[in-house]
């Protein structure tokens, strides 16, 4: 199928327009040239490597990048983007799971790699770079057969619940996922992204880079998150869509070069990860004039599951909006049947963007995948007017006292005083309890622990309510700028016993 290879499409339809700027080296590529490359790549690789084979990554994202995905796509052969934050046996043991053909690292993660070299085919970007440089001037041809049921990419879970799973995606899920993210935006060639995303993420390729490439526009490209270097550029590029968690959007805020920063050309920011204050939506929207649309995806079927529109963002707080097109959700029981609006019950999902399995895990399959629903494992229910909402992870729920308690209803409910700026649930074992909840709070301004016990009373059954409150300055993050609950819970366990000393 040729009309998966959007950038020889566009390569012939417009060779000379930009398709990537990389803003660390000041490189520019036109469709053409990335075009050329991916092809000169696909020369390199096409005599030691079949289709089916995997190339493992480690390295921070780049026009490169793009260049060995198109090339990977041309050849059947499947990307595997390793998280360069993870410890060196984290890597092993990833490495091991899917037995990369060929990993290619960067030299800033060299030190990660000393017994990879020894049990794997190993080449430095650099040194690859000079091999692919060779090929520039071979004859390929300018189309080739991809099959869209062939996964490009092996992106591996985060691992917060369990063990990582190597989730395969397809180049039909590439597709459905672009298709989807460009209706909903109305994404033309005139659109430039700002990509800050890490590669070993599904929403580092699928929001906004290979809608992007889908529709002939730009990507404009930092190899990491600076917020400083994010508010110039979305300037000086005239960025019109960007994706950001709620950290990064928080922390963009803090810098005084954003309020005297023109944002006139953002059309859209998406943000995804976690649910979003209604600080943080108020501060871009009335101060910059910028809507912000919050959404859900997963690794298993990609960032573009739901969406929720602009229009419904302070009416519906804290929903992730209604399904995106192609997609159906539904709400169920542990016995999988449908649920009416309110209840709460785990998300099941429907369309041509979920995976169709995990990498060398087929119990993991057969457990997630029944008949063409993939079950997310997501609590969430569904309100009257169709809008759902995430009340947390099946393994997040806990039993207190006999009861089960959902940490992100109460989360919700603190959240709505109007001196927090952020509120986080977790559960910890209790002797009494079995488990008592812990309420983590950061306040934009003196509120006390019996004030917000109070400001629960009427809202909350007592038996939901927090054992106990933490008050935090800052909450700890994740390399992806995620809420880290792991730390979380070691704050708790520190202070318990800083209180027995």
């Amino acid at each position: 199928m040729n009309d998966l290879d959007w950038i020889s499409k566009w390569a012939d339809y417009q060779p000379n327009k930009i398709a990537v700027s990389d803003m660390e080296t000041g490189e520019n590529f036109t469709y053409l040239e990335l075009h050329q490359k991916a092809n000169s790549i696909v020369s390199l690789l096409k005599e030691q490597h079949k289709e089916g084979d995997r190339i493992a990554v480690i390295m921070e994202h780049s026009p490169f990048l793009i260049a060995l995905f198109s090339a990977c796509q041309r050849l059947g052969l499947i990307l595997v983007p390793v998280n360069y934050k993870l410890s060196a046996t984290e890597i092993r043991d990833l490495l091991k799971d899917c037995e990369p053909s060929l990993v290619i690292y960067s030299e800033f993660f060299d030190h990660l790699l000393l017994w990879v070299k020894e049990s794997f085919c190993t080449i430095k970007l650099a040194d690859f770079n000079d091999k692919v440089r060779s090929f520039k001037n071979s004859f390929l041809p300018s189309q080739f057969e991809i099959d869209a049921e062939t996964p490009i990419f092996l992106f591996y879970t985060s691992g917060t619940t369990s063990t990582p799973k190597g989730v395969l995606y397809t180049n039909k899920m590439l597709f459905w996922n672009s298709l989807n993210t460009t209706m909903q935006l109305g994404i033309t060639p005139e659109d430039v992204t700002l990509s800050i995303l890490p590669p070993y993420h599904t929403s580092g390729w699928n929001v906004f880079l290979t809608p992007i490439l889908h529709n002939g526009g730009k990507i404009v490209m930092l190899s990491k998150f600076d917020a400083q270097k994010v508010i110039y550029h979305l300037q000086k590029e005239k960025i019109t869509l960007l994706m950001g968690l709620p950290t990064v959007l928080q922390m963009i805020t803090k810098y005084s070069s954003f309020h005297t920063a023109d944002f006139s050309h953002l059309r859209y920011i998406i943000s995804g990860g976690e649910a979003i204050s209604k600080d943080i939506i108020e501060q871009w929207k009335f101060e910059k004039n910028v809507d912000i649309r919050p959404g859900y995806g997963l690794t298993e079927a990609g960032p573009s599951i739901t969406s929720l529109h602009q229009d419904f963002i302070l009416s519906k707080p804290n929903s992730i909006g209604k399904p995106n097109f192609y997609v159906q959700l539904d709400v169920v029981d542990e016995k999988g049947n449908s649920l009416p609006n309110g209840e709460i019950g785990e998300l099941k999902i429907k369309g041509e963007i979920v995976t169709p399995g995990y990498w060398n895990n087929s119990v993991a399959t057969k457990d997630k995948i029944k008949n063409s629903w993939f079950h997310t494992g997501d609590l969430a229910c569904r309100d009257s007017d169709g809008f759902f909402y995430l009340m947390g992870r099946m393994d997040d729920m806990y039993i207190s006292g006999g009861e089960n308690i959902f940490p992100q209803e109460i989360e919700k409910v603190l959240n709505q005083h109007s001196a927090v700026a952020k509120a986080v649930v977790i559960p910890v074992n209790d002797e009494i309890w079995g488990k008592k909840g812990i309420a983590f709070v950061k306040v934009k301004e003196g509120a006390s622990e019996s004030e917000l016990r109070e400001f629960l009373k009427d809202k909350l059954a007592k038996f939901k309510h927090p054992k106990e409150f933490v008050f935090l300055e800052e909450f700890p993050v994740t390399g992806f700028g995620k809420i880290s609950r792991k730390d979380l819970t070691r704050i708790f366990h520190q202070k318990m016993q800083k209180n027995k000393s």
